[in-house]
């Protein structure tokens, strides 16, 4: 005979709680984030072109902090740069660092991660946003982007490192100015050459520089030795310089030449009269005239002028 299996209430109720609880931590896991259930949230909203794998439930990060969770992402495509519409969740702990200068920007977690909205918090003690305000994002680019503009960088160094072959090739065949330098080893003789003529016109330039310095050093001695010299009255020059003296014998000849030199400009004496009076340069002018015709005529006529008797 079949036996009656009763269950007791209490029994069920413990059950139920049981899968209350398990529930409660599913959806928690799938929803919360890394936050608490328990805390207390605002909701904001941001925009962007393109999420990149955005998902509802991803985290929300501030200053590498996670602070909530993505809500939902739907598409709404109100212009070009607003194209998916992002509802996220953020305790209320940190609502007050969401000013009306905070930015929203999306991110990955790391190379090829999954994606997480990161909120940059505004001034601290701005004033804060209001349940459901609309905070302006910064394009942070996309994977596919960097991707794109990897594959250019790899172009650009394949292309370089192609041109960078064909110019080493010419080099190699001695083609162009610097294959002439590669392959030809005049240019290497011909600086060897020139070094060494620059080395003997620098020792040359060096020897002359060292007798310069020496007759400039024994000129300074020479100069020296002369300071000396009239510092110590010694010598023409350093009595010329200190012997008072000379400078009253040249005053005094001086003034004896310019009272000369006054009395011949005022025609007294001789010497005034020679080089103030003309009529004695006549004179003498004269006198010459005629001995030299005296002397011409003795010379032509000398019977004219001596007799010789013997008896």
């Amino acid at each position: 005979m079949k036996r009656t299996t009763v269950v007791k209430w209490g029994s069920l109720k413990i059950g139920i709680l049981l899968m209350f609880v398990i529930a409660v931590m599913f959806w928690a896991s799938f929803s919360g984030g890394g936050t608490s259930i328990f805390d207390p949230k605002g909701k904001f909203i941001c925009y962007f072109r393109n999420v990149s794998g955005l998902v509802s439930g991803s985290p929300v990060w501030m200053s590498g902090v996670e602070v909530g969770n993505v809500r939902s992402v739907d598409f709404v495509n109100l212009d070009s740069l607003r194209q998916v519409k992002v509802v996220c969740r953020v305790k209320k702990s940190v609502w007050d660092r969401l000013t009306k200068d905070a930015r929203v920007q999306l991110g990955t977690i790391g190379f090829l991660g999954d994606k997480y909205v990161e909120v940059i918090p505004g001034i601290t003690g701005g004033p804060a946003i209001e349940e459901m305000d609309v905070i302006e994002t910064i394009d942070a680019g996309d994977a596919a982007a960097m991707f794109k503009a990897g594959e250019e960088a790899i172009d650009d160094a394949r292309a370089f490192v192609s041109e960078l072959d064909i110019l080493l090739a010419r080099m190699n065949r001695g083609e162009g100015t610097l294959g002439r330098i590669a392959t030809d080893d005049q240019l290497y003789r011909d600086m060897t050459a020139l070094l060494a003529k620059l080395t003997d016109l620098t020792s040359g330039l060096q020897k002359n520089q060292e007798r310069i310095i020496s007759s400039i050093e024994k000129t300074a001695t020479s100069v020296e030795n002369l300071s000396t010299k009239v510092d110590n009255n010694t010598g023409s020059i350093g009595r010329l310089m200190n012997d008072p003296a000379l400078y009253d014998n040249l005053s005094a000849s001086t003034a004896k030449l310019d009272t000369l030199l006054r009395r011949i400009n005022d025609a007294e004496g001789t010497l005034g009269l020679l080089a103030s009076d003309t009529a004695l340069y006549s004179e003498m002018t004269n006198l010459m005239a005629r001995m030299n015709n005296l002397i011409t005529d003795i010379q032509k006529n000398p019977r004219k002028y001596f007799k010789f008797s013997v008896f």
